[in-house]
């Protein structure tokens, strides 16, 4: 038996068989085709080598998403030493209600005065309304409300090849201005990385889009069609898989790949979830 095909087993998906997969002694399992893998057997709680670095950095590339489990609750200085091996961090220190010890991570909450409240609760990519935007997101949990914690992600590219012809067209050559505070993006663009086409969505805010070959913005009423189309285009059925959340996992997204969304929590119970980031490339030479 070869060493690259050890088990056939289902994994969290109707459609596909899965398997475990051993290559240079690193086990995982894909959670979807194209979409998600579980590393078996690194502890997100031990400092990494370099080459089991590298072989993680290779997993982002192709599946975008890495799960990661440890037998007790992620340690604060550990999720920040995995980010800074991963990548520039980002800081959160002028941000209330964070960690003065640890400016790298962002607290988010669902009670306040515990943190960022709220944050997330429709499609986004971290950082993505920024030119320089995030490249990996870390996630771990640290409280779990009664009613349980969730966070669905989906696949851009995906998204994007899910498109009917004339849209794919459509939305090649639209640009989406988000506000005064943000810079305008093109709806499409490529992987920086992998080169792979990928749709650009914000749900949670109101965009504005503009036809880059004529340079002339569309009406409102034409914005908010595109908008509304694209918001239903990402809750399409088996079109995203859910994480449910458990202490010790440690979730790490490609923000340039995967949009995501927190489920909101009904329980009046605290949940608490950090997020550290690496900072990501500029759209444009230009910028």
């Amino acid at each position: 038996m070869k060493a690259d095909r050890i088990l056939q087993l289902v994994f969290r998906t109707k459609k596909q068989i899965m398997e475990t997969i051993v290559k240079n002694g690193l086990g995982f399992k894909p959670i979807q085709a194209n979409l998600g893998v579980e590393i078996l057997n690194l502890d997100p709680n031990k400092t990494l080598s370099s080459s089991e670095i590298t072989e993680l950095n290779g997993l982002i590339d192709r599946y975008h998403i890495v799960f990661l489990k440890s037998k007790k609750p992620i340690e604060k200085e550990a999720q920040v030493t995995l980010t800074k091996q991963l990548g520039e961090p980002w800081l959160y220190d002028s941000i209330p209600g964070q960690y003065k010890d640890y400016p790298e991570i962002f607290k988010v909450t669902n009670q306040k005065g515990n943190g960022f409240v709220n944050a997330g609760q429709a499609w986004h990519s971290d950082g993505s309304v920024y030119n320089k935007r995030m490249h990996l997101s870390l996630f771990s949990i640290d409280k779990i409300p009664v009613d349980g914690a969730s966070t669905y992600f989906s696949s851009l590219n995906d998204a994007f090849k899910r498109l009917p012809d004339n849209m794919k067209q459509r939305l090649s050559n639209l640009q989406g201005d988000f506000g005064k505070m943000y810079r305008p993006h093109p709806v499409v663009w490529q992987h920086p990385i992998t080169d792979i086409p990928l749709l650009h969505i914000s749900e949670g805010f109101k965009a504005r889009f503009t036809d880059i070959t004529s340079g002339e913005p569309l009406s409102i009423a034409e914005s908010k069609t595109i908008q509304k189309f694209l918001n239903n285009h990402m809750w399409k059925e088996d079109s995203y898989y859910e994480h449910k959340w458990a202490i010790g996992d440690l979730v790490i997204a490609d923000n340039y790949a995967v949009a995501h969304l927190a489920k909101p929590s009904y329980s009046n119970t605290l949940r608490v979830l950090h997020r550290t980031a690496t900072k990501g490339l500029r759209r444009s030479k230009k910028d």
